[in-house]
């Protein structure tokens, strides 16, 4: 996104895309544990924000900086960005992303005050969600799951304040409830799974074993169908199932579980020790009065460099008017020197533009060579690409070898194939957009011969319908271009088993495709 945006220049035409772009990249550079990389686009975020006072984009960073912060458990700073975003949202166009966001961090400022043990602070913002929902409830054109699954999340969490409370029964009843609406298809699975597990250990606190043994059986049965991407439900799950067995005087069942729980535990652990030790918000700050110091510098450096322009300019002026007095006297003695080098310079010129006609002939004669050349090439790299993802995708099972080997060769194949592109391109450039009679049926099955290993992959049908033997006159790469993206979008969106139908027809001029 920041390549493409860069090479078209694009910061003072669309600054959201350039901040959307930071936080992106700062988000998954701290996840990845980059944090230096990480620390710098958060800041480039934040101040190509301020810079053009979009309170929206703003208010992102604010989020970003609360999830991190909540992940370190530094839960009161966190509420504050948390609370800092949602107004800031306020500025943001009024769909259905932004109003999600904002009730997402209403219900965020609860959790950190209930993590900072401020438990009136927590419902209160708790309610708050849930108010803001009911206010937008279907104002938006989204199906109503959307807004029960949101309210689902809610009711999981103020769950635990009332296990707090020891008020068992709302607890139960508030999990319970939260587990039935975010355990349908559709809806926020990983979030129901969570609400179970704190249902199990209510169960525990009351004494009811039996009924936390049957909550621990569906958990099993559902982490086998819903992802558990960082594993806090199946660290959970075994750590119940250790206290299960170990009040049951199973101990090697309980010593079984126990061991489960302590390796995910230690991976869980291992994996943060280094994120909770990283200060991003003082970091941040660092980097931008580091940013100030050096603006200022360059500012020193700047007026200090004009100063001696100028001093230099005056004394230079100073001689050129005393060069100039002394060229008035001897103008008229070098009046027919100056014609004479008058005539020389008009017939250098005239070569010049006899060899500046010539290069541009040469300069054309180049052009059409790299473009033949490049699309040449494409071809045959494309098919060893295909060729590639056809050996990977087999039942044969390689060794890590040879599967780095294979990524290896893909990746300069890949490279390879993008550096025609960029050769066809320039060569467009020099010599401006050059169209030719094209057979369209027969570019739309070379982009069909390209990309049909990827159809096979999910089991999709390609199907070419209408006219036979229509033509163009286009560019050949850009429109060929236009149609094997189109063609890869198809792919890549459909669902698998399904049929894409390409319908080429041709009436009153135009060619419909």
């Amino acid at each position: 996104m920041l390549t493409e945006l860069d090479k078209n220049d694009q910061l003072s035409v669309l600054p959201k895309r350039y901040i959307q772009a930071y936080n992106m990249k700062a988000d998954g550079s701290f996840a990845q544990g980059a944090y230096t990389m990480s620390y710098d686009y958060y800041y480039r975020a934040k101040k190509l924000a301020s810079e053009t006072s979009d309170s929206c984009s703003l208010s992102r960073y604010s989020y970003s900086l609360g999830m991190v912060l909540y992940r370190q458990q530094r839960y009161l700073e966190a509420a504050g960005h948390f609370l800092e975003s949602f107004k800031g949202s306020s500025s943001c166009e009024d769909k259905f992303i932004y109003f999600y966001n904002r009730q997402e961090l209403l219900d965020n400022i609860g959790l950190c005050y209930y993590h900072a043990h401020k438990y009136d602070s927590a419902m209160i913002f708790y309610d708050k969600a849930l108010a803001y929902i009911d206010a937008n409830y279907n104002h938006y054109d989204k199906a109503e799951d959307a807004y029960i699954s949101a309210k689902g999340v809610v009711y999981g969490n103020m769950a635990d304040l009332y296990i707090i409370l020891k008020n068992y029964d709302t607890a139960k009843m508030l999990l319970e409830k939260s587990i039935d609406i975010n355990l349908k298809k559709g809806y926020t699975n990983s979030d129901a799974m969570l609400g179970q597990v704190k249902l199990t250990k209510l169960y525990f606190d009351k004494g009811a074993i039996d009924s936390a043994k049957e909550v621990l059986d569906l958990i099993k049965t559902e982490l086998d169908t819903i992802p558990d991407n960082d594993k806090r439900v199946a660290r959970s799950w075994n750590r119940m199932m250790w206290q299960y067995y170990d009040r049951k005087n199973d101990i090697g069942q309980a010593y079984k579980f126990l061991g489960a729980y302590e390796a995910l535990d230690d991976s869980f652990t291992a994996l943060n020790r280094s994120m909770l030790t990283a200060d991003v918000d003082g970091r941040i700050k660092t980097i931008e009065r580091q940013s100030r110091i050096d603006l200022l510098k360059r500012n020193n450096e700047l007026e200090r460099t004009y100063l001696i322009v100028a001093v230099l300019f005056i004394f230079m002026a100073l001689i050129i008017i005393g060069l100039i007095l002394r060229n008035v006297q001897r103008t008229k003695k070098n009046l027919t020197e100056l014609r004479r080098l008058n005539d020389q310079v008009n017939d250098q010129k005239e070569k010049l533009q006899i060899a500046l006609t010539e290069l541009e002939w040469k300069d054309k004669d180049k052009s059409r060579i790299l473009r033949s050349v490049a699309h040449d090439v494409m071809n045959p790299i494309a098919a060893i690409i295909a060729f590639i993802d056809i050996l990977t995708s087999g039942t044969e099972e390689y060794t890590d070898e040879q599967m780095e080997i294979f990524g290896l060769m893909k990746e300069a194949c890949t490279n390879s194939l993008n550096l025609s592109k960029d050769i066809i391109e320039a060569a467009v450039d020099l010599t401006g957009v050059s169209k030719e009679l094209v057979d369209i049926n027969k570019l739309v099955t070379s982009s069909i011969e390209l990309l049909t290993f990827r159809a096979l992959a999910k089991k999709q049908h390609i199907i070419v319908t209408g006219e036979k033997n229509v033509q163009a006159v286009v560019n050949k790469e850009k429109i060929w271009r236009v149609i094997n993206n189109l063609l890869g979008n198809a792919i890549k969106f459909s669902h698998e088993n399904s049929d894409i139908i390409i319908d080429i027809t041709s009436a009153d001029g135009k060619v419909d495709i």
